[in-house]
C-alpha cells in the first residue's frame, strides 16, 4: 500500500488534522472490500474509488465518526481512498451538529449533508488528479466557516495537553489547569470533543503507539515506555481499540 498525508491550508489547521491518500496495487492484492476502523479521536470523511486514475468512478463516500471501538464494514471493493481527518471539535463548526452526534457512526456523506454532499462528490469524482481533489476539500471546508462557532479555548488547551503528554495526564490536574471543577471540566470536555476526558486520553495514548512507527525489542518494552502498567494491559487495550493483537494489526497494515 502506498500512503501519504497532506496538510490542510493554514486557515483550516485548527479543524482539519490532515488529508490522506491510500492506494493498493492491483497486481499485488485483491480489491479491498472491508473498511477497517479503529479507535480514533478524529472523524474521517472518505472517498473510495476503483483505482487512482481520473474518472475511475466513485464507489462510495462515508463519514466515520470518532470512536473508541474497532469495527469492520463491508463495502464495494476499492483500490484507492482519499480522506479528510477532522478534529472532533470541528464537527459543530463545519456541520452544525454536536460533536457527540457522529461518535461511533459510519454513515454516507449524503446522510450528513444531503444535496451539498452530492455536489461535492461530483466535483471530487470529476477532478483531474489528487491535488485538485485536496484543493476542492480545502475550499469546501473553508466555505463552511462562515458560521464558525466560538471555540472553547480552555478545552482546546486541555486536548493539546493530552496530546503533548500522549494521554498520560491526570484528569483532576487537567481540570485545575482549566480553572474548573472536575465535574464542570468533564461536562465541557465531552461537549467539545464527543468523549469523556479519560476515554479521550486512552485513545490518544493508543494513537501515539500507532503513529510512532517505532520498533520495540518486546511488547513489554513498548508497554513500559508508553505508560501502560504491564504488557497484558498494553495488549488488552490494543485489542479493545483495534479488534486485533499488536502483531496482527501491524501485519494488516503491511497488506
Amino acid at each position: 500500500m502506498n500512503y501519504q498525508k497532506i496538510l490542510p491550508w493554514e486557515a483550516l489547521r485548527g479543524l482539519v488534522s490532515h488529508y490522506w491518500v491510500a492506494t493498493w496495487d492491483r497486481e499485488l492484492t485483491a480489491p479491498k472490500s472491508t473498511y477497517y476502523t479503529v479507535a480514533n479521536t478524529l472523524t474521517d470523511i472518505t472517498f473510495a474509488f476503483a483505482d487512482p486514475k481520473p474518472n475511475s468512478g466513485l464507489l462510495f463516500s462515508a463519514v466515520q465518526g470518532h470512536t473508541e471501538r474497532a469495527n469492520q464494514i463491508e463495502v464495494p471493493g476499492f483500490y484507492h481512498l482519499i480522506g479528510a481527518s477532522l478534529f472532533s471539535n470541528a464537527i459543530p463548526t463545519l456541520f452544525e451538529v454536536p460533536a457527540g452526534e457522529l461518535s461511533r457512526e459510519f454513515i454516507s456523506l449524503n446522510d450528513l449533508l444531503g444535496v451539498e454532499a452530492e455536489h461535492l462528490t461530483e466535483q471530487i469524482e470529476e477532478a483531474a488528479n489528487t491535488t485538485d481533489q485536496i484543493n476542492l476539500l480545502n475550499r469546501f471546508f473553508l466555505s463552511r466557516l462562515k458560521s464558525r462557532h466560538e471555540e472553547d479555548n480552555p478545552m482546546a488547551y486541555a486536548t493539546q495537553l493530552i496530546k503533548i503528554n500522549q494521554g498520560q495526564n491526570r484528569i483532576p490536574e487537567l481540570a485545575s489547569a482549566c480553572c474548573l471543577s472536575q465535574k464542570q471540566f468533564e461536562r465541557r470536555f465531552k461537549c467539545f470533543t464527543g468523549f469523556n476526558p479519560k476515554v479521550f486520553s486512552r485513545i490518544v495514548r493508543f494513537e501515539s503507539v500507532v503513529k510512532s512507527g517505532k520498533s520495540w525489542n518486546s511488547q513489554t518494552e513498548a508497554a513500559h515506555e508508553l505508560g501502560y502498567h504491564d504488557q497484558a494491559h498494553f495488549i488488552r487495550e490494543f485489542k479493545s481499540f483495534t479488534g486485533l493483537s499488536p502483531r496482527e494489526f501491524w501485519k494488516l497494515s503491511e497488506d
